[in-house]
């Protein structure tokens, strides 16, 4: 693996690559149906990608619910390339957007099988269980600055 760069989207083509990560991840390994993958607020997000090289290997989407808060969706990082620290790198490039941007707090809704690694990075669980895409979630929030 050579240096790996985090980064915002730039062009189409980083845009396509990102789309195809999330296939791979939500709709090819955890059978997640394309019309609940493709909701129609990809257009109105920030999207962010892991490179490896010039391939997108990991990407994440950032909305803003609210005036002080954001949330970071459709996280996904390529099966050969996880515990690697990629999604950490993601996160850690998202925050530093938020904290320039002085947006307080972060929230996502995290995969029950996910939920360790957020809260290495500082998030906490906020509710109840649920289920989305019929896979176990729990809310997860951040405080920023």
């Amino acid at each position: 693996m050579g240096m790996i760069i985090y980064q915002q989207v730039n062009d189409e083509l980083e845009l396509k690559q990102a789309f195809e990560v999330r296939r791979k991840v939500f709709i090819e390994e955890q059978g997640i149906s394309g019309d609940e993958e493709w909701d129609g607020f990809d257009d109105s997000a920030l999207q962010f990608v892991a490179k490896n090289g010039d391939k997108v290997i990991g990407t994440a989407r950032v909305r803003f619910p609210s005036a002080d808060c954001a949330k970071i969706e459709r996280m996904a990082v390529l099966k050969s390339f996880r515990k690697q620290g990629i999604g950490r790198g993601i996160i850690s490039n998202i925050e530093e957007l938020l904290k320039q941007r002085q947006i307080p707090h972060v929230i996502l809704h995290a995969q029950w099988s996910a939920v360790p690694f957020y809260q290495s990075r500082g998030f906490v669980k906020t509710g109840k269980p649920f289920f989305e895409a019929d896979i176990k979630h729990i809310k997860m929030r951040k405080k920023i600055v």
